[in-house]
């Protein structure tokens, strides 16, 4: 067993430390301290990203390790798999609306929408910076909150336009919210929710 990962980590570098810091991903001082290696070896460790992103570490076409979406706090298996599964299914999410219309707030609920926004995964939606998510919209809270609401609106649409001979000319007229206008996070502020939700640094 010694010799196994001994050959691996000069071999394929990458992969070796992916598979290190997936099984330490519930151990946060252990994730700093493999993360720490990652750099000491010239890896780059890249912080989770909705559309590249699998369930725990990989490393992606570039030999850049990739944060797993199940690593942050409040992302459970279910809710990941489902994520990748559709993605898998009909391409990358084009952005945040794109995102909503495509899963059921049943699985992807506010808790993981939070999640991802705080842990930068939503970052190449490049319609939106992280604090519009949570900016007030009409009477909600926060816009995210306002999405879930309008995404079950439209998953119920949908499901009376399979019963309409007008359901693709309905489905044209569903208007797409605009995001609320507002401040971005400071890098202080963005460093802070990184923390609170991964345990490390992402940025």
């Amino acid at each position: 067993l010694a010799f196994q990962p001994a050959s691996l980590k000069p071999h394929y570098p990458a992969e070796f430390m992916a598979a290190v810091l997936t099984s330490n991903k519930a151990n946060i001082s252990a994730l700093s301290t493999y993360i720490r290696e990652c750099h000491r070896m010239k890896l780059d460790v890249l912080g989770p990203d909705i559309n590249e992103s699998g369930l725990d570490f990989t490393v992606n076409e570039h030999g850049q390790i990739r944060f797993g979406l199940s690593a942050m706090k409040g992302v459970g298996e279910g809710p990941v798999l489902e994520i990748i599964g559709e993605r898998k299914g009909r391409g990358p999410f084009s952005d945040f609306a794109d995102l909503i219309k495509r899963l059921e707030s049943k699985m992807v609920n506010k808790k993981v929408i939070e999640s991802c926004v705080y842990a930068g995964a939503f970052d190449s939606f490049s319609n939106m910076h992280r604090a519009q998510y949570f900016a007030p919209y009409d009477k909600y809270p926060s816009f995210i909150e306002y999405m879930i609401r309008w995404g079950n609106h439209y998953h119920a649409s949908q499901k009376n336009m399979q019963m309409s001979l007008f359901g693709d000319s309905l489905q044209n007229d569903i208007v797409v919210p605009s995001p609320p206008a507002c401040p971005e996070w400071t890098v202080l502020e963005k460093l802070g929710k990184e923390i609170e939700i991964a345990g490390i640094y992402l940025s």
